[in-house]
């Protein structure tokens, strides 16, 4: 069995450029991780940061695995209506939303769970898992939102359903709000990140379901 991965990672994103970088690179590792794990299981893993993907060529790089299931991970800036790579709009609900169908959807990015998840669900998506409002990044603590933002696709990969790997991530979130060790401000921005995470689509879905012959 294969499973098709794509991660898209705003690397030079203004501000959050770093923590884009150690999010796909974790993520990539978990994804190799899991691979070796299962002997039986192929992983087609393909990485887009921000010198190689745009607006343009985005379908056609997409087309090549959204026949069928995959998993897809972005790490970018976002807004309501688009997520947003090196300042470019690659995706928005007016142009090529469509080219996700099949697709788990997992994201770090602000706002991409509201307008645009519903067109991308509508549009064949299976699920979307991220925030309908800001994704709060606490200055000089990016190993630990990794760590949080991770824990999703740990729990996924570990077998369970999207929804419960859902509750995995709320609850790691929980683990930073309720740290004393953390500036109340910065327990505050996790508490938004927490509350604003959503899921649209069939949360019931597993791994298996994203792995294809």
């Amino acid at each position: 069995m294969n499973l098709n991965a794509i991660v898209i990672a705003d690397d030079a994103a203004e501000n959050i450029g770093e923590l884009c970088e150690l999010m796909k690179n974790s993520t990539n590792q978990l994804l190799e991780q899991f691979g070796q794990a299962n002997d039986d299981i192929q992983i087609n893993n393909t990485t887009y940061c921000t010198d190689s993907i745009n607006k343009l060529n985005l379908s056609e790089k997409v087309s090549l695995v959204n026949s069928r299931n995959f998993l897809c991970c972005w790490f970018c800036h976002g807004t309501d209506t688009s997520f947003i790579v090196n300042g470019e709009e690659i995706v928005n609900i007016a142009d090529n939303h469509y080219v996700f169908s099949n697709a788990l959807i997992y994201t770090f990015s602000c706002m991409n769970g509201g307008t645009l998840a519903d067109v991308l669900v509508k549009n064949g998506v299976k699920t979307f898992v991220g925030y309908t409002d800001k994704a709060n990044c606490p200055y000089g603590l990016d190993d630990i939102i990794c760590n949080i933002v991770m824990s999703f696709i740990t729990a996924l990969l570990r077998g369970e359903s999207i929804k419960n790997a859902v509750d995995t991530l709320k609850s790691s979130y929980n683990g930073a709000i309720y740290n004393d060790e953390l500036e109340v401000f910065q327990r505050s921005w996790f508490r938004e990140n927490r509350d604003g995470i959503t899921l649209k689509g069939d949360g019931t879905l597993t791994i298996n379901d994203f792995l294809v012959a």
